[in-house]
């Protein structure tokens, strides 16, 4: 059994606050009619990517899709983004692992030593990737 210790409850705590300040900011934020570049408003550049090649990176529409998340249009989430629903998805269950963590003082290294939470990063990296093939089918490319 792993032990619990200091580090296990900063890094609930970190995952906890985490979550809630991105889904309060994805709140906020106003999506992009576009459907990618919604995260200038937080002062950041647009994407180099999409600049440079003319295509979305695979992250282009990531933001975009949490605004529409956190307003419940799946649809429009879905447009901006695919794998931004799972992204979002997984910050929104995150509160609740971090808060049973906390509670029931359970190390992460729990979680992520185990062949499965391997296995689930492939899929999500496998996910990632298709999305992008998905947006750039979708663009005619």
């Amino acid at each position: 059994m792993v032990a619990y210790g200091r580090a296990d409850k900063l890094v609930a705590w970190g995952m906890l606050l985490s979550a809630c300040a991105v889904l309060a900011v994805a709140a906020w934020l106003q999506p992009s009619p576009a459907g990618y570049g919604t995260h200038t408003q937080l002062g950041l550049p647009p994407c180099n990517f999409l600049r440079l090649t003319h295509l979305p990176c695979p992250s282009c529409g990531m933001t975009t899709c949490f605004t529409w998340m956190v307003r419940g249009q799946i649809a429009k989430a879905f447009l901006a983004n695919p794998f931004g629903i799972l992204a979002f998805l997984g910050t929104v269950t995150t509160i609740p692992a971090a808060i049973v963590l906390l509670w029931r003082r359970i190390s992460f290294r729990r979680i992520t030593e185990g062949a499965h939470f391997t296995k689930a990063v492939y899929a999500a990296t496998a996910l990632y990737f298709l999305s992008w093939m998905f947006k750039l089918a979708e663009l005619g490319f």
